[in-house]
């Protein structure tokens, strides 16, 4: 038997808005603090290139040290320097073609529709109260919701979602333009559409799976709600 969805969320770069974010600088918030600290990075996570480390390494090096007291001053400087980068050029976000039209017409329909990215909460905030849409929002979860480590692409971050919408991982249609948004929607069971605007792409979308449906826009979601209903 069919699950019926009941709410439809969003990535927010790449997928609803177009953002311009210093992703180098932004994705070295831990190294850069880690420095700052005199705390060697490769001590910390190795030769590992992932550009979205964890921070339980981070709190386990501090251990092993006896730092340990250290680690909540550590896990607040990255997160308020990764806001920093997030927020650096948010002026120039850009809507893409019928987001926010499209935010009202799932709402028409009944659906809830919610947030959830890996940027801050506060920069989510920002963005969407820019384009006039933040109250429009049933949940915003980012990735200062909880925990770091359970940010996307942990499948944790979804069952947060869901218990913000309160709905069910698995009532949710999620849309996301990268393999963090597939993986965190993937793992909890939830729908998930490709979108085209970001770091997506057919080709990459297509070898990821066949079975996941692509848009060119989130907006265009419209276009295909009714065969998830």
């Amino acid at each position: 038997m069919s699950v019926q969805i009941k709410a439809v969320g969003f990535d927010l770069d790449g997928t609803l808005f177009e953002t311009h974010v210093d992703y180098d600088s932004l994705n070295d918030c831990d190294r850069t603090i880690l420095e700052k600290h005199d705390i060697p990075f490769s001590d910390v996570f190795g030769d590992n290139p992932e550009r979205k480390r964890l921070r339980d390494p981070i709190r386990k090096w501090l251990e092993d040290h006896g730092r340990s007291d250290e680690f909540d001053t550590i896990y607040k400087e990255i997160d308020e320097l990764s806001l920093y980068y997030e927020e650096q050029f948010v002026s120039e976000a850009k809507e893409y073609p019928r987001s926010i039209e499209c935010i009202r017409y799932l709402r028409s329909r009944g659906l809830k529709v919610g947030l959830l990215t890996r940027g801050g909460y506060h920069y989510a905030e920002t963005v969407l109260k820019r384009f006039g849409v933040f109250d429009e929002m049933d949940a915003i979860i980012g990735r200062d919701h909880t925990y770091y480590d359970n940010a996307k692409p942990s499948p944790i971050a979804m069952r947060e979602f869901a218990d913000a919408l309160g709905v069910k991982t698995e009532e949710i249609l999620y849309l996301g333009d990268n393999m963090t948004d597939y993986l965190s929607a993937r793992d909890a069971g939830s729908t998930f559409i490709g979108v085209l605007s970001g770091a997506g792409s057919k080709e990459m979308w297509s070898t990821v799976s066949p079975r996941i449906d692509t848009v060119e826009h989130a907006g265009d979601v419209m276009d295909i709600i009714e065969r998830y209903l």
